[in-house]
This record gives C-alpha cells, structure tokens and sequence, in this order.
C-alpha cells in the first residue's frame, strides 16, 4: 500500500493532470480517521514536531505499514 500526500502528487503532476490522478486516488481505499489514529497522530506530532495534518498521514502509513509518499522531511523509524 502506498499512502500520497498530497504535496507529493501536487509537485509531481502539477495542477491539472493533478486533477486526473485525483480522480484515480478517488479509486483507492479511504482510511478513516479513528480516535486511536488520531492519538497516534498527537503522540507523533508532540515527539516530531511535525503540524497536526502531516503527522496524522504518518501515523495512517504507520498504521498501515505503507510507503509515505511526501515532498516533507520525515522522521526516521
């Protein structure tokens, strides 16, 4: 599994062929955003000083054991 944020795909294609893998994206699997995810995602962020929205996408790879993609630095495991 791959997890995109989405500056990754934003730099990559650009605004409009963005627009189409947006539409792929939409094909994937959606993965909610439980209380134990969101906890995860508030430990990260106090422990990396990530912002709220980059450390709940880490924490969603984490949980996922899935390949982040991102244009941000990330914190090594």
């Amino acid at each position: 599994m791959n997890v995109i944020d989405s500056s990754a795909w934003l730099e990559c294609f650009g605004e409009g062929t963005a627009l189409e893998v947006v539409a792929l994206m939409l094909q994937g699997r959606v993965i909610d955003l439980s209380a134990a995810l969101a906890i995860d995602a508030a430990r990260l962020s106090l422990e990396t000083g990530l912002a709220p929205a980059d450390s709940i996408i880490l924490a969603t790879a984490r949980s996922e054991n899935a390949v982040l993609w991102t244009q941000d630095a990330t914190s090594k495991d």
